[in-house]
């Protein structure tokens, strides 16, 4: 199944005189909720709507404790949940490193992969991730074949650690 995408515009900041440039955007067709994803896995399994809810309230419930206790969570093919800091500027030395640089706390997520012919391959995604142009309503523009995303170079994706 193809990754929908529009043309969104985007202003180059400080740019005298202003530019404006055109990239791609992800389009979604809307989000799948706990109780969707309750109702599929049920559909499924021999569970019940109800037993996956549980299960998934309870799988909230231990990540949300062990994150606090320290420990990151790695849900195989999926990825791993951790904490990440938001931090004020850097310092010189360690000696200078205090706890009241970390302005924040947030939760952090990185995604699964595997290195394939030297690039990452995400398991979130299929095998083979094809895109197609739509409009901002989700109609697929007329005469736009689906296509490839290019090759990273090999050795890396382009991105500097997948993390989210």
């Amino acid at each position: 199944m193809p990754q929908a995408y529009f043309v969104r515009k985007f202003r180059v900041p400080k740019s005298d005189p202003l530019q404006e440039v055109y990239k791609p955007m992800p389009y979604y067709y809307g989000t799948l909720t706990t109780d969707d994803a309750a109702k599929q896995i049920a559909e499924e399994s021999s569970l019940t709507k109800g037993d996956v809810l549980n299960v998934l309230d309870r799988y909230q419930f231990y990540v949300s404790q062990n994150l606090q206790k320290g420990y990151k969570i790695e849900l195989l093919g999926f990825g791993t949940l951790c904490n990440k800091f938001v931090t004020s500027k850097g310092v010189n030395t360690p000696e200078e490193v205090k706890a009241k640089m970390i302005t924040r706390v947030v939760p952090g997520f990185t995604p699964a992969f595997t290195i394939v012919n030297g690039t990452r391959r995400y398991s979130l995604l299929g095998e083979k991730t094809t895109l197609t142009r739509v409009n901002f309503d989700g109609t697929a523009i007329e005469g736009n074949e689906e296509e490839e995303p290019p090759t990273p170079p090999s050795g890396g994706d382009g991105e500097d650690d997948g993390e989210l």
